[in-house]
């Protein structure tokens, strides 16, 4: 009997940097000087304003720091007006020891009033905004601002393409984090439509996969976390099912019609696509592995797997089961150790990491339920049987995870290379 103990997870876990958008127009400064020359924000710039102020040689605890700097920017206020040079640096203390405080409200006030003075003194376009920007961001999320922290993730994409282009490698990072951003809200079921963040993510990568291509090479290992990005979100693309509550359209000729029609027609183009920009990824991935002499071992027949993987998704079992055959083979060839090969095939894989238990977890939660069950040699769970379950009385419990296994996909185990159904599976299912 194979157990298996697990708790809910997402089924991509992203951990993002904040970036930003448009301007709001509290920090609008029509007329303020532009500087061109400023392409990164110092050090000492980030460093100074970040660090409490001390006293008497020791760390201030927030409220103390608080204070103290609010005395700083009453003095340099004092001398240099409102929006003298320096104060912004200060107002980012401010602001980050509000933050640390939980006081985020007031937080993001200061934020914003640190971004309209560095913006007067530097320019519309200064990289020295970005710590104040990503800073208020974080505050914005903690308040549950998710379209304001939308609004300044983009506006932070805008800023770099300003100091640097659209195609420099230096957009690399903040396309990442806006990339990864879009993931996270569209999981999260937060912010503006959510395939619109699935379009949006699909777009950045694929921006990301041509700046690393012409700057690095066809076979630069850099490429591989961008296209393991179009990957996820051409499945998630591919298992779109249409926004909570779907957008209506008036027709005053004919009343309410459905959803609108250039969105519609704008989600089935990119659906359509979904499946073959997912393969094309992961087999570039398989490439690049192939070709980079400085790959790690077996990396190559490692992906093989995931191509396998994502066949296997798609109900292409054929097509999966020679892919597998040929990922099992190569990972002997490159010298994988039996462990190794027994962590890939010797048991039966959730494909990918049971993503609609997340979408379920709302109508599971606090409780847990433990399930036994056979995966077939094709991938498919069958002969499910509740063992135990808390609540007990929770019938629509039992019935959520047996339609929850009736509709995964599994890698099969294998043994010398061929696909083998592995019984009496127990799993332990916990939701918070």
């Amino acid at each position: 009997m194979t157990q298996i103990d697990t708790s809910k997870s997402l089924a991509i876990g992203l951990m993002f940097t904040a970036t930003a958008l448009l301007c709001n127009s509290a920090i609008a400064t029509d007329g303020a000087p532009v500087s061109q020359n400023s392409k990164a924000p110092p050090k000492a710039f980030i460093e100074a304003a970040s660090k409490p102020l001390q006293k008497n040689r020791r760390q201030l605890r927030p409220s103390e720091a608080v204070e103290h700097y609010r005395e700083r920017i009453e003095e340099l206020e004092a001398q240099h007006g409102a929006y003298g040079a320096g104060i912004d640096e200060q107002l980012l203390g401010l602001a980050t020891a509000l933050q640390k405080s939980g006081s985020h409200k007031e937080a993001a006030s200061e934020f914003r009033r640190a971004m309209l003075i560095n913006r007067v003194n530097e320019g519309l376009y200064s990289l020295n905004q970005i710590p104040m920007i990503e800073r208020l961001i974080e505050s914005q999320i903690a308040l549950n601002q998710w379209e304001e922290a939308n609004d300044n993730q983009q506006y932070l994409y805008w800023l770099y393409e300003k100091n640097y282009g659209e195609k420099d490698p230096r957009m690399l990072p903040v396309i990442n984090n806006l990339s990864r951003w879009h993931l996270q809200a569209y999981i999260e079921e937060k912010g503006e439509t959510l395939v619109e963040h699935l379009i949006s993510a699909t777009k950045l990568y694929t921006l990301a996969v041509d700046i690393i291509t012409k700057n690095f090479g066809s076979n630069d290992l850099r490429l591989v976390d961008a296209l393991r990005g179009l990957k996820a979100t051409n499945y998630y693309l591919a298992t779109y099912k249409g926004e909570p509550q779907a957008p209506i359209v008036v027709n005053t000729s004919f009343g309410v019609s459905g959803p609108d029609t250039h969105q519609r027609n704008k989600v089935d183009h990119y659906r359509m696509k979904s499946f073959n920009t997912g393969k094309k990824a992961i087999t570039r991935i398989v490439d690049v592995y192939q070709r980079n002499p400085q790959s790690p071992p077996a990396a190559s027949a490692r992906a093989k797997v995931e191509l396998g993987d994502w066949y296997m998704m798609f109900n292409k079992w054929h097509s999966a089961r020679q892919t597998y055959g040929e990922a099992y083979q190569a990972l002997w060839d490159n010298g994988a150790s039996n462990d190794e090969i027994e962590d890939i095939f010797g048991r039966p894989v959730a494909l990918p990491a049971l993503p609609l238990l997340d979408s379920d977890s709302k109508t599971l939660a606090n409780s847990h339920i433990t399930v036994s069950y056979d995966v077939t040699a094709f991938g498919k769970a069958r002969n499910i049987k509740i063992l135990r379950a808390y609540p007990s009385d929770r019938t629509r419990i039992r019935s959520k995870v047996r339609n929850i296994l009736k509709r995964a996909k599994f890698r099969p185990r294998f043994e010398d290379g061929e696909a083998v159904e592995t019984r009496g599976i127990v799993q332990r299912f916990v939701f918070d």
